[in-house]
């Protein structure tokens, strides 16, 4: 097969799928799931249609979902999932929130600790201290993940251990995260509890369960998270997103995956001059002497990263920069 030939029958895996993932399920098993959905469509494809093509070997998503969440899952197919340590991590959720209930898991997945009845006027006043409380999140803070959660201590998933929890080690398990902002949406009486929901703009490995547990003490009221949604993860939405059962019916699968190169797109970039090229893709750091232009915006443009390119707009290598002056290779996406 000549060079032009392959070329045009070659389908590049390359690139990110966006998933709503269905509770019930952690992310990494809906990861296989989806994985495994992907490369039978794909191998019916390429014999119907006479393709070569690839399949796909690895896949990582960009953030945990609880077994009980639903939501955005992006998963990052092959060569793409380097570029997942660079993606933009923050998500957004809306949450419902029962006012009187209370659970060993902070949601309904546990065992119940304590209920209590709750009328229309308590439950007014409830949610008028909630609301107050609101604003003292939104900012950065250190957090202790739920017990019954995905989070590793010594190899082990919290909610493997939560019985026999070494509680030194618990509590040397804080990671600092931040609450770009934080609402009630809407509040509602539905199956013998008062609700409210929340939408919550957050950085990547904020817990949800462990800020309603947190309002629950400070008011001193229990409180239980009756679902989760995840809307965005990584400027990713739900409106990009496909169930399994619409993965299923897909007739052309490929259809559905963004490609890496317009995910790089969406990256602050800088361009380099013609005698940096060799050098940026050997991975070599340069200098803003070196830079011909240099554009800050784009959707992941935080933490100082940028997408190298030449002066035909080639994508050669992942940078970061926190002065603008040094610019240090971080990933090479077209080395020599």
């Amino acid at each position: 097969m000549s060079d032009q030939v392959y070329q045009e029958n070659y389908t590049s895996l390359d690139g990110a799928i966006v998933i709503n993932k269905s509770p019930g399920f952690t992310s990494t098993q809906y990861l296989e799931k989806v994985k495994t959905l992907i490369n039978q469509k794909l191998r019916r494809l390429y014999k119907e249609q006479g393709r070569v093509g690839e399949l796909i070997e690895k896949a990582g998503h960009t953030g945990t979902l609880d077994p009980n969440a639903s939501g955005v899952l992006v998963i990052f197919l092959n060569n793409s999932t380097k570029l997942i340590p660079f993606i933009n991590k923050n998500k957004s959720y809306v949450c419902e929130v029962i006012i009187g209930k209370e659970t060993d898991t902070i949601d309904l997945s546990g065992n119940t600790l304590r209920e209590l009845k709750i009328d229309r006027s308590e439950a007014n006043e409830i949610i008028k201290k909630i609301e107050a409380l609101l604003p003292e999140y939104i900012r950065k803070f250190s957090q202790h993940p739920p017990v019954y959660s995905s989070k590793k201590i010594q190899g082990k998933r919290l909610y493997e251990i939560a019985s026999s929890i070494n509680t030194a080690l618990f509590k040397e398990k804080v990671d600092t995260v931040y609450i770009n902002s934080i609402k009630i949406i809407d509040y509602y009486y539905f199956l013998e509890y008062h609700r409210i929901q929340l939408e919550i703009d957050c950085s990547q490995g904020t817990y949800v369960r462990s800020i309603i547990k947190d309002i629950s003490d400070k008011i001193n009221v229990p409180l239980t998270l009756s679902f989760l949604v995840r809307k965005n993860s990584n400027n990713f939405t739900l409106s990009q997103s496909l169930t399994i059962e619409e993965l299923k019916n897909s007739s052309n699968i490929t259809d559905y995956i963004i490609k890496q190169e317009e995910i790089l797109n969406e990256f602050p970039f800088v361009v380099v001059n013609d005698r940096t090229v060799f050098k940026v893709r050997n991975g070599h750091s340069f200098i803003s002497q070196n830079v011909i232009h240099i554009e800050k915006k784009g959707k992941y443009n935080d933490r100082n990263i940028f997408v190298v390119k030449d002066r035909r707009k080639e994508n050669l290598a992942i940078v970061q920069s926190d002065n603008l002056i040094n610019f240090k290779v971080k990933r090479v996406l077209k080395p020599y």
